[in-house]
């Protein structure tokens, strides 16, 4: 992931050398540059490997209900038992909610 970061902020220092020599249509290229950086930074962070690992799913709309309305997480504690089962807190303490067009990343087993 190190190399192709290097290699994109480099052509990234070469793009704002062309804006700042009057290029102005390059400021797309800089743009696309920055977006790809970000996303490649954060999947360094978070340690997410080969993309064919994962699996990205899109939070469909709830059907029936209000555009208000959530998907939350929750711990089944081993049964299918809905009455045993606890809503996933963070170490803060909160919830975590999702909504429709939200997206989950898994990891393929």
């Amino acid at each position: 992931m190190e190399y192709a970061i290097k290699l994109l902020e480099k052509e990234r220092e070469l793009v704002i050398v062309s804006l700042k020599n009057g290029e102005k249509e390059r400021l797309t290229d800089l743009k696309q540059l920055d977006k790809a950086l970000d996303w490649l930074r954060l999947l360094k962070e978070q340690q997410i490997g080969m993309v064919k690992k994962y699996q990205l799913e899109r939070m469909p709309p709830i059907a029936g209900r209000g555009g208000f309305s959530s998907y939350r997480i929750a711990i089944d504690n081993e049964t299918d038992d809905i009455k045993f089962w606890e809503e996933y807190k963070k170490d803060d303490g909160s919830s975590v909610w999702l909504y429709s067009g939200d997206y989950i990343l898994r990891e393929k087993y």
